[in-house]
Parts: C-alpha cells; sequence; structure tokens
C-alpha cells in the first residue's frame, strides 16, 4: 500500500483547502490521464465551491455532476493532465478502488507481480515530485488474503494482461486460458477482491 500526495492532481489542493469527505469510487485510464467517479460530503456552500475549483484546476478537463443531494455530491472526473496516473498506466500494477483522500493524501492499495515493481513504482513518482510513504507489502498468498485458486487465478490475469489498459486479455479468453466459464472468473474475482478490501480495512 502506498500512501502518496500528487501535486499536479486536482485532489491534492481541495483536500489540503476543504474539510470535506473526498472518495474516488472507481476509476480507468486514458491518454495521459484517467477518468474517475468521485463522491464528496461537506455542506453546501464547502461544496459550490469545491466543485467550481475543481472545474477550474489546470489537471482536469471536465466535470459532469452525477448526483447532488443534501451535503453530498458525486460526479465524474476528466483528468487531462498527471504524470502520476502515466506511471501507474505503463506499470503492472492494477489499483483497488475506493481511494479515500484526506489532506493532500491518498492510499493507493495495489496489486502487483511482485515488490521489485512496487520499487519502481515509488522510484517513478518521486521524480514527478511525488512524497510517497511504502506503508505495507504483503504477497497475496500471506495470511490467508486469498485462496490458492484466487491468487492463481489473479496472477494469471496479471501475466496475460488482464489489468493492462487497453486490455491484452479479456474476460472470454482468460476464462477459456484458465478452463472455467466467464461467470466462474467473474465470482473468483469479486472473492478475491472482498478479501483483499477487507486485508485493506482491517489494517
Amino acid at each position: 500500500m502506498l500512501n502518496i500526495r500528487i501535486p499536479e492532481l486536482w485532489v491534492t489542493p481541495i483536500t489540503e483547502k476543504y474539510d470535506i469527505e473526498l472518495s474516488c469510487q472507481i476509476g480507468g485510464h486514458s491518454g495521459k490521464g484517467g477518468w474517475g467517479l468521485v463522491t464528496i460530503k461537506g455542506d453546501e456552500e464547502t461544496l459550490d465551491k469545491t466543485l467550481e475549483e475543481i472545474r477550474r484546476h489546470p489537471s482536469v478537463g471536465g466535470v459532469e455532476v452525477k448526483t447532488r443531494q443534501q451535503d453530498f455530491v458525486s460526479f465524474l472526473v476528466d483528468v487531462v493532465r498527471c504524470k502520476a496516473c502515466e506511471v501507474l498506466i505503463k506499470s503492472k500494477a492494477f489499483m483497488v478502488f475506493p481511494v479515500d483522500i484526506r489532506k493532500g493524501r491518498m492510499k493507493w492499495l495495489l496489486i502487483t507481480d511482485n515488490n521489485r515493481t512496487v520499487g519502481k513504482i515509488s522510484d517513478e513518482l518521486e521524480k514527478f515530485g511525488c512524497d510517497i510513504k511504502i506503508e505495507r507489502v504483503t504477497a497475496l498468498g500471506e495470511k490467508g488474503i486469498l485462496t490458492e485458486r484466487q491468487e492463481e487465478i489473479i496472477r494469471v490475469a496479471f501475466s496475460s494482461g488482464y489489468f493492462d489498459y487497453p486490455k491484452r486479455m479479456g474476460s472470454l479468453k482468460l476464462a477459456s486460458k484458465l478452463g472455467i466459464s466467464v461467470s466462474t472468473l467473474s465470482e473468483v474475482m469479486r472473492a478475491a477482491q472482498r478479501r483483499i478490501f477487507a486485508e485493506y480495512l482491517r489494517s
């Protein structure tokens, strides 16, 4: 798990300036940046100011509000400039969502092929001015986090490019390679992710 501060990304000044609860529920890569479905909790006046500043931030290409309720907003944000995002895109790593951001820092729970990948990602991020703290590195097979079957499938998915962007192998081909149905693959992936979430929340 990486504890990271990304100076150029919009979440950093926003969460350092305002007393809000901000979480990226899910996201993906596109071009040199990416997109994210973000939720923010805060008072109405703060939400209005926050959205306006996010729209004006140079790392943001656009904001589309999806839900607006009392003291809550969810929106899609298009990130057009993010060196840290490019590092993650090019690495052999898969980010587990949601990602919470507090006071300019976020915690990236990454699934990688080995510890060297974590070190390489950290080194590359530091080159772009990111402040990195490696909080924990745990092998998937340790502490019973994943079953042998779950770990096997996750590792095959990694080596096959299932987590790459764009994917080098989709669900159908991966399931065929593993000799299982697509529905079984989906069930195993969901179960593995639940276990990874549980380990993350436990710590």
